[in-house]
């Protein structure tokens, strides 16, 4: 089996604590019952999305726009193939 190359995170650590903190509020207001309705869908989805970028350590949107707040760099591709 091949081995896949890694995705290079892209969100540092401030950035992840403040991405699951928005998650864990938009969360907490929506159980309290402050947001209902449609705006409590689309804002839990986003939560959704914020937790998971949180947890994986990468973002989508930094990736297409070329940015990075993590302080490790990316692996750089050798262009040599393990067998």
């Amino acid at each position: 089996m091949k081995n896949l190359p890694a995705i290079p995170r892209n969100l540092g650590t401030a950035d992840r604590i403040l991405r699951a903190v928005g998650a864990v509020i938009i969360g907490f207001l929506w159980w309290r019952g402050i947001i209902t309705g449609w705006p409590a869908v689309v804002l839990m989805m986003m939560a959704g999305g914020l937790l998971l970028n949180s947890l994986v350590g990468r973002c989508g949107l930094y990736a297409a726009l070329g940015l990075s707040t993590c302080k490790i760099p990316a692996p750089k591709d050798s262009g040599k193939s393990s067998r």
